[in-house]
């Protein structure tokens, strides 16, 4: 077992391991065991016909069946997300012959990944790994990371996660409105190359930065490839199908079905970007009932509609599309609909309806969704476009985007939240927004807490605008009243990541400004931390 324990001792960038293993008597714990079979000559099947399925038994006496998928030449593959620590078992059924029958095993060692997205067991709102550390969700979108067009990829994954990015969305389509990439001009068969590529930079992401989440959206913005699933079209319902059996069981996955369609009831005809919701309602069902891992399923959809599956079975996380959610209104209202975490996936971008103060609008988006008990995700190249020498289109690094001039470092206080949780050892996990404690006006002061814990972002606008707001120049302040006790009062500066302390306050009304003046420093937004001893 110590030789399983060093072969997966690292996860930085610099020592990245194998965490998809295969023809190997040992994996790694929360990470991926694959199964290969060989039928030479290939069989005469299409793959939408195909039937391997492979069972699993867990350490645990628990079984898992997945399904299998072929993946060029004869080569058969089934894949389980190692879950448990011990000895597993498996068992393949099959048409095919020799597909059908087989068994094996491998011994599960333990490893560093902290495994797959969930839902926080202590507070369905949050999201935690499978070994419950919790998820501080700051999302980026790369549309286009796993599409094989596009030559800057490394540089676009390496410099997200070093810049702060948990989570990153991307899609199938290699054109912006339509994924026909994935099946061969005839419309025949899977282009099984294509696939493949998704797959390796899939595998990059997961060896490089393995805590870093994929949000995978199958469907893209393909309009009609969607209204064919309604249809019965058996190769666009393989799309979910397949993807579900090549990538279900990664740890750095979760499923978005489709992007930004307008979602509609009802049976008039629809034009444009509609989509019927029975439709959408339809393809989340069926990949629940498929899901062998767990694997959280949500959809999007277009700008200021909400979102329509809150009370759906299916659906595992509330995503939306707003503007300027600057106080987390939208994600408070969803608050008391549905205990599950809230996403605000698309607001304003660095290239595309732009913010005034690039810095301070993406800082202030990220801390305001936070403590308002949501989460939100940042933009900043048109990635949904192919990459081409402007440096405006597609994905690549983010600090490289920078040094060309091209972004306006809107990103780049993302990763002093990270120093914020890591250095106070503090989640949001439980933790329960209240604006009204801190002033009732969510423009300047959010507020999240518990009854020994108050965390507030003091936003210091100059304006009403959210879109051109700069940080303030005078002080930022609060004043609430705080319960008998006495509490530690520290200073974050959310530009610079420095701490500042001050003399403990007592209990009852309190004016708290922020160290300005002694300090030296610049006025601005300020984090207050309050914590009763």
């Amino acid at each position: 077992m110590l030789r399983v324990a060093v072969m997966f001792c690292c996860a930085a960038a610099a020592c990245a391991q194998q965490y998809l293993v295969s023809g190997s008597d040992e994996a790694p714990h929360r990470g991926v065991y694959e199964v290969r079979l060989h039928a030479k000559p290939p069989p005469a099947v299409e793959d939408s016909a195909l039937d391997l399925r492979v069972t699993f038994t867990l350490p645990s006496g628990a079984q898992t069946t997945v399904d299998g998928f072929h993946d060029g030449d004869g080569l058969f593959k089934a894949r389980a997300y190692v879950a448990e620590q011990g000895l597993w078992r498996w068992r393949s059924t099959s048409a095919i012959e020799a597909l059908d029958g087989q068994s094996g095993s491998f011994h599960a060692g333990p490893s560093p990944l902290k495994g797959k997205l969930r839902r926080h067991p202590g507070d369905p709102r949050q999201f935690a790994y499978d070994n419950g550390d919790w998820f501080l969700h700051i999302g980026d979108t790369g549309y286009r990371y796993v599409v094989a067009s596009e030559p800057h990829w490394r540089a676009y994954i390496d410099q997200a996660a070093a810049m702060g990015a948990t989570k990153i969305r991307t899609w199938f389509a290699q054109s912006r409105n339509n994924v026909e990439a994935l099946f061969n001009g005839q419309r025949t068969a899977l282009a099984v190359p294509y696939w493949q590529e998704i797959e390796r930079r899939i595998v990059y992401a997961l060896n490089h930065h393995p805590d870093v989440i994929l949000q995978l959206i199958p469907y893209a913005e393909d309009t009609g490839e969607i209204r064919r699933y309604a249809d019965g079209d058996a190769f666009s319902q393989l799309i979910a199908r397949h993807a579900q059996a090549r990538w279900s069981a990664f740890p750095n996955i979760h499923w978005t079905i489709t992007n930004d369609r307008e979602i509609v009831r009802g049976d008039a005809a629809l034009t444009g970007r509609q989509v019927r919701w029975s439709t959408i309602d339809r393809m989340g069902r069926d990949m629940a009932a498929r899901e062998p891992w767990g694997t959280l399923i949500t959809n999007h959809q277009m700008r200021f509609s909400g979102y329509d599956f809150t009370d759906a079975e299916w659906s595992d996380v509330i995503t939306i599309e707003d503007l300027d959610q600057l106080t987390g209104k939208a994600i408070l209202d969803y608050r008391s609909r549905r205990a599950q975490p809230i996403v605000n996936d698309e607001d304003r971008y660095e290239l595309y309806r732009n913010p005034g103060n690039h810095r301070y609008f993406f800082r202030r988006l990220m801390w305001a969704s936070l403590l308002s008990g949501g989460h939100a995700t940042y933009g900043g190249l048109r990635t949904f476009e192919a990459y081409d020498d402007t440096g405006i289109r597609g994905v690549s690094g983010y600090y490289d985007a920078n040094r060309a001039g091209i972004l306006y470092q809107g990103a780049h206080d993302f990763v002093h939240i990270h120093k914020f949780f890591r250095d106070t050892r503090l989640t949001l996990a439980g933790l329960v927004p209240d604006d009204a404690f801190a002033g009732g006006d969510p423009q300047r002061w959010k507020c999240i807490r518990d009854e020994s814990t108050i965390i507030v972002y003091l936003a210091n606008p100059d304006g009403p605008s959210p879109a051109a707001e700069n940080p303030g120049e005078k002080p930022a302040w609060v004043e609430f009243t705080l319960a008998e006790g006495d509490w530690r009062v520290r200073w974050f500066d959310p530009k610079s990541g420095t701490w500042i302390g001050e003399p403990n306050t007592a209990s009852g009304t309190r004016r708290l400004e922020s160290p300005v003046r002694a300090q030296g420093l610049a006025a601005g937004d300020w984090v207050l931390l309050l914590q009763r001893r």
